[in-house]
């Protein structure tokens, strides 16, 4: 689990990645409070 920080709005939200998945360099999340889309290889702040 990554805690991730939204450029734009600066407000964190924790991401699960799929399981047998290979990585977060190419995955995208959308921001839950301002539904900006960010890299989630750029915008981790911690590993959980």
């Amino acid at each position: 689990m990554l805690l991730l920080e939204c450029p734009r709005c600066r407000n964190r939200m924790k991401y699960q990645s799929q399981k047998g998945g290979s990585g977060v360099s190419k995955k995208v999340k959308r921001c839950v409070y301002c539904n900006f889309s960010i890299n989630v290889a750029k915008a981790v702040v911690q590993k959980l």
